[in-house]
């Protein structure tokens, strides 16, 4: 019995498919380590035109999100840069 323990140890210690080479050469360990970016700084970033336009309403709370130009969705509103007068 004690064989068949230990050949089912060493095969498992060799699976097909394990590299040929040592750990601290395998390219995908030395992926470059990123500092995480909260949300609020990249959005801060982003150009939307007219988003502008609201940010004194923003800074004191009275910002009306759902009625920005930027912000209107659905499927209906290929007409919003036309001139309808």
């Amino acid at each position: 019995m004690d064989k068949k323990k230990t050949k089912k140890k060493k095969d498992e210690k060799e699976l097909p498919g394990d590299p040929a080479y040592p750990a601290k050469d395998d390219i995908y360990n030395h992926e470059k380590e990123e500092e995480y970016v909260e949300d609020d700084e990249a959005v801060k970033d982003l150009d939307i035109p007219g988003s502008e336009l609201d940010d004194p309403d923003e800074a004191i709370g009275e910002e009306d999100e759902e009625n920005n130009y930027y912000s209107l969705g659905g499927e209906d509103h290929e007409d919003l840069e036309e001139d309808k007068s």
